[in-house]
């Protein structure tokens, strides 16, 4: 034992330095791993929540139902007028590509990249209610819709679940900059069909629910595409004008409603096709986005 701590004792100083160096970087390159890891694990969980939030959840992902469909529903702050103030600043995510031979992407990851394009990046979920003349506004027509007042078929009469969402938001958005909410269809024109149908432009960005300097919301004329805009907000917070999507197929909301409280909905009847009021669902694959600012 005192032979060997002697032979290090004499051991020439460029060997102590070349040690400490070793060790030196042996403990960077540590903690580059680490850096790297950690940087790596948090863009996958962001570009997780950019696709979940865009084409719904991971089918891959088991969920446990934490309340059924007809529990009670959470109740988030009232505050005074949240809404969306700012728009979303642009998806890192839109130039995502996947090789049409990768065998590793799932179905799942293939509809966010094609989503990605068009859809807004999206910031922690909203946690207050919307209170500007526009929220009130969509929930004032999606009522005059449901009793037949503003119904293009009349009182019962089929309606589209996206046609239907795309013209009360874009009638209600129009309300932000007039002051005035025209709760008769024929009052305020409606968005043409070629508005909102391109996903690739700037203009389909702001179609897709990016107030930014656009006087109107022009949503896209699908319900898939409908699904990816807007700003996320958390099921306990969603308030009057908030576009609530649910029942997930093949990675696409299969129906859509507009709150008009926060526990209430219009939306298109499974069987009639008419509107119908219902209770907000709560079950785990309900995304909440809002597309509609504070207004003046």
């Amino acid at each position: 034992m005192i032979g060997r701590l002697w032979t290090l004792m004499v051991l020439p100083f460029w060997i102590w330095l070349m040690l400490g160096a070793v060790g030196v970087v042996s403990v960077v390159l540590v903690a580059v791993v680490l850096i790297i890891g950690g940087a790596t694990s948090a863009i996958a969980s962001d570009l997780h929540y950019q696709c979940d939030s865009a084409v719904g959840p991971d089918p891959s992902v088991t969920v446990t139902p934490t309340r059924a469909a007809t529990a009670a529903r959470p109740t988030a702050p009232r505050t005074t007028a949240a809404g969306v103030t700012t728009a979303p600043t642009t998806n890192p995510y839109a130039e995502l590509t996947i090789a049409p031979d990768d065998t590793s992407a799932s179905d799942w990851l293939r509809s966010c990249s094609t989503a990605m394009k068009f859809a807004p990046r999206q910031d922690p979920p909203l946690l207050t209610g919307n209170s500007g003349i526009g929220a009130e506004c969509a929930r004032l027509l999606a009522l005059a819709r449901l009793t037949g007042s503003g119904a293009r078929n009349g009182s019962g009469g089929h309606e589209d679940a996206a046609d239907f969402t795309r013209s009360v938001i874009y009638q209600a958005s129009a309300a932000q900059t007039t002051g005035r909410c025209a709760t008769t269809e024929g009052t305020v024109a409606q968005p043409s069909a070629a508005e909102g149908a391109g996903q690739s432009s700037g203009s389909a960005r702001r179609a897709c629910g990016e107030l930014g300097d656009a006087s109107v919301v022009v949503l896209p004329s699908t319900l898939a595409a409908q699904g990816a805009c807007g700003h996320r907000v958390d099921p306990a917070a969603v308030s009057a004008g908030d576009l609530v999507f649910w029942n997930f197929r093949n990675n696409a909301p299969t129906q859509v409603g507009i709150a008009v409280s926060d526990t209430r909905l219009v939306t298109t009847g499974a069987t009639t096709g008419g509107l119908v009021e219902l209770p907000i669902p709560s079950a785990n694959d309900v995304r909440v986005k809002r597309v509609l600012g504070n207004g003046m």
